[in-house]
């Protein structure tokens, strides 16, 4: 494999990993957020403790309790899903197809799944037939 061949795999495999990041963004950014917080808090913790007189190992390892303890004390992503966008959706929906919604057919439905890291944002709701929606799951198309 020459040089050239190499450039052009590393360029695709960088365009597949960017697309795949990139539906998973919000996933990503709230993870990110949240570990950002645990560590400043830990150096933080480790600066006062190490200040106070404890030995760099020791405050280094209480530092890292408190880091840990941070991160699980943090609250998880929410599923909630804002009445604002539901309206949006429900209209989307409604202006796309010429049908309108009803609660007893139709399903409001996360186009990428939150369990996969979609989020509750206007352009990964959509509306679905129920029987469709529970069809679907957190399955997503081979390409995605």
């Amino acid at each position: 494999m020459n040089s050239d061949q190499k450039l052009l795999l590393y360029f695709f495999a960088g365009v597949f990993a960017f697309g795949f990041l990139w539906r998973r963004r919000e996933a990503i950014e709230h993870t990110v957020r949240q570990v950002a917080v645990a560590i400043v808090l830990a150096g933080i913790a480790f600066f006062l403790l190490w200040n106070s007189g404890l030995p760099p190992l020791t405050a280094y390892m209480v530092a890292l309790v408190i880091c840990v303890l941070i991160r699980r004390a943090q609250p998880r992503r929410s599923r909630y899903v804002s009445a604002r966008t539901k309206r949006q959706a429900i209209a989307r929906h409604e202006n796309e197809t010429g049908k309108t919604f009803k609660r007893g057919r139709d399903e409001l439905d996360h186009i990428l799944p939150h369990s996969w890291g979609g989020g509750n944002s206007e352009d990964n709701i959509q509306v679905l037939p129920k029987k469709k929606n529970r069809e679907k799951g957190a399955r997503l198309r081979w390409w995605e």
